[in-house]
């Protein structure tokens, strides 16, 4: 790995940009799977079919396997990641695309505080006052599903699905700052497929629902989507500081609603807009802190 270049950040700023278009344009292929098969059999396959291609990254980067105890640090948190990615598709499936997104943003604003809680690491004001605000921009896009359900409706779900994600999110996250310095990238990335393929599995089995042709090879197109994001991101950050790629996430927002026009026919209320800049506004406070 090169050493990180602190002048020309452009070319690492490029490709993080492209990791974001990946990981959301798997959003939306995930989001047009056929509304009936089950979730579970979704994740089972997201992360199995893209074991095959994580051992292909680590035998072309000679990385070898990982070792007893990177499986004991990074093993628990593959039911954190299982736990995340399930409540993620289901709220993708439930809520118009761009609301999704929007939501998942509370994910970064919960790592600091959850880093206070588990890391004793030092939580200052002004960041407890962006997570506060990001909750109040979370508080903007739920506001309309939730006064106007009669009992638990779909956008009530799916809007805990997607805080609930956010939460597992920021906890694996805030667990991956102890174990990063130790292990490669490709020794994470493959216990993170290999975990969640085998929790999973069971509950897919029970549920199963023979999937068509056309939908193997959807189930193929998210795990090469999901495990070249992975490596694209995980290149981006070996090479530029993080702050400078910070940012690329809230790119995915407006290619998200481009998306979920194109493709889904939705149009993000302005509820939508207005939470999801609140959030955003808290995400770069938080950054620059």
């Amino acid at each position: 790995m090169p050493p990180v270049d602190h002048v020309r950040p452009t070319v690492p700023f490029a490709v993080a940009t492209l990791a974001i278009m990946v990981f959301t344009t798997m959003d939306a292929v995930v989001k047009a799977l056929p509304a009936g098969l089950p979730t579970i059999q979704v994740v089972a396959m997201r992360f199995a079919l893209g074991i095959p291609l994580v051992l292909l990254a680590v035998w072309w980067g000679r990385a070898g396997w990982p070792s007893v105890a990177s499986w004991r640090a990074n093993g628990p948190r593959g039911l954190l990641t299982i736990a995340s990615t399930f409540l993620f598709f289901t709220a993708l499936r439930r809520l118009p695309f761009a609301e999704a997104l929007a939501l998942s943003y509370l994910g970064p604003l919960l790592v600091a505080t959850l880093a206070a809680l588990i890391l004793k690491e030092k939580l200052r004001a002004d960041v407890l006052g962006a997570v506060l605000l990001g909750l109040a921009g979370v508080g903007v896009i739920a506001w309309g599903p939730l006064s106007e359900a009669e009992g638990l409706s779909g956008d009530v779900i799916g809007i805990a699905a997607a805080v609930g994600s956010a939460v597992t999110y920021a906890l694996n996250t805030v667990l991956l700052r102890r174990q990063a310095k130790k292990d490669s990238a490709t020794s994470i990335v493959l216990i993170l497929h290999i975990v969640p393929a085998f929790l999973a599995a069971p509950f897919a089995v029970v549920g199963w629902q023979a999937p068509s042709a056309l939908v193997w090879g959807v189930f193929a197109l998210v795990a090469v989507l999901g495990v070249s994001g992975h490596f694209l991101l995980t290149w981006a950050f070996g090479r530029a500081r993080a702050g400078v790629l910070a940012i690329v996430d809230y790119l995915a927002l407006p290619y998200a609603a481009a998306v979920g026009y194109l493709f889904f026919g939705e149009v993000p209320a302005l509820a939508v807009w207005l939470g999801a800049g609140l959030i955003v506004v808290a995400c770069l406070i938080v950054t620059r802190k």
